[in-house]
């Protein structure tokens, strides 16, 4: 089964946004044995958004869209459908009543342009949205299974997970092969890529797909013989050592705040370049309290002295984007919050940059107060991109240390 992704929204053709949707749809579609073969974006315009749908419906077995069930006015994808197919819409009372409840529920006035996303594409079902307000639409159409979803990424998984996946395993009887999704960090997808060239998967009657973005980079291994699978996934993760952290759809964050909680740590963050992504990055998981402390966003060298103590005479020396300085920050902060842990990023997210400090050049340390390790990195892209990809980096270096002190406290028990 052949399926094809569209990413609807103006915004995603900009510099700003990306289509990260696509990504968790292409990884669990596959699970089902569909195979994603094209992916587009498109803008808020009425003529392309017809035109895309038609196309995807005349050549695919399963069209996916997200974005543009909103109350607004660019928010036209039910309504570019229903042209499309030549369809009408209707009202739906009992959606329009739940949305009403949700305007009364929260305390707020029901703004009427709500109404919008109580209407329905004739033949087509609504697909709940317990975690927001745009319901869902799920239509066959001329062989064809057409799904429109919402661009919020966590109503968009509720959506896939709570109905659509089981709707077409219901509707497509077929065989579902066996999936293992590999997460790592630290490693760019180039490299992945590479190293995998040489595992023999087509003889082994398997597929892959490598789905990168700047926060993970996930391996998916697909087959119907879960022997294979499965011994094929262990050879994957043993050519990574120190950049596989788990399976499934798991972040950085997640993993390293399950450690320390379990280990019973805390950390604490120093951020130049990032500007505080680190820090929440880290509180954007529930019961982050327990581990994370606080940070200190110390961009000026004042700060860094001030604060974390990093000598005057080094950072006029070294420069406040260098191994040293990051070094010290990380003690500073693991002394100034008391923690079993500290994490410092310094560097040059860009634009600006010079020759002897580039854009992209990102130090980060991590300490336990008994070992330290820093690395130099060299990254590309945008400001955005480079504060993204250190902020990964960071976390994958402290996810590796206290992996690493675990397995010596278990070393010092047994033996």
């Amino acid at each position: 089964m052949e399926a094809e992704l569209i990413a609807i929204g103006s915004e995603l053709l900009g510099r700003d946004k990306i289509d990260t949707n696509s990504l968790y749809l292409t990884e669990a579609l596959s699970r089902l044995g569909i195979q994603v073969v094209r992916k587009s974006v498109v803008g808020d315009d009425p003529l392309r958004l017809k035109d895309a749908f038609l196309s995807a419906i005349a050549r695919s077995d399963l069209v996916v869209s997200t974005g543009g069930l909103g109350p607004t006015r660019d928010d036209i994808t039910r309504d570019m459908l229903a042209e499309a197919l030549g369809l009408s819409m209707r009202l739906d009372p009992e959606i329009l009543e739940g949305l009403r409840q949700r305007y009364l529920d929260r305390g707020t006035e029901f703004q009427e342009n709500s109404t919008k996303q109580a209407y329905v594409v004739n033949g087509a079902e609504s697909i709940p949205n317990g975690p927001g307000a745009a319901p869902g639409t799920y239509l066959e159409k001329d062989g064809t299974v057409i799904v429109l979803l919402p661009g919020v990424p966590r109503e968009m998984r509720h959506m896939m997970d709570h109905f659509v996946l089981d709707r077409l395993k219901e509707q497509w009887d077929f065989p579902v092969p066996y999936s293992i999704s590999m997460n790592f960090g630290g490693i760019p997808e180039s490299v992945i890529d590479q190293r995998l060239r040489k595992f023999d998967f087509s003889n082994q009657e398997l597929e892959f797909a490598i789905l990168a973005s700047l926060r993970r980079v996930q391996v998916v291994l697909t087959g119907m013989n879960r022997d294979k699978v499965e011994d094929m996934a262990a050879a994957v993760k043993a050519e990574f050592p120190e950049g596989f952290y788990s399976e499934g759809d798991r972040f950085l964050e997640e993993i390293v705040l399950e450690q320390l909680i379990k280990a019973g740590k805390t950390v604490s963050v120093a951020e130049s370049c990032t500007g505080g992504l680190l820090g929440k990055t880290l509180t954007d998981i529930p019961g982050s309290s327990s581990a994370f402390l606080g940070g200190f966003v110390v961009y000026q060298n004042d700060a860094k002295s001030r604060l974390l103590g990093v000598p005057e005479d080094m950072l006029a020396s070294k420069g406040a984007v260098s191994r040293e300085v990051a070094d010290w920050m990380s003690n500073g902060i693991r002394g100034a919050f008391e923690s079993d842990y500290g994490i410092a990023i310094t560097g040059v997210a860009g634009p600006d940059s010079s020759e002897q400090k580039p854009a992209g050049l990102v130090f980060v340390s991590v300490t336990d107060g008994r070992e330290r390790v820093g690395r130099e990195f060299h990254f590309a892209g945008s400001r955005e991109m480079v504060r993204e990809q250190s902020v990964t980096a960071a976390l994958n270096m402290i996810r590796i240390l206290i992996s690493k002190d675990e397995a010596g406290k278990k070393g010092v028990s047994n033996g």
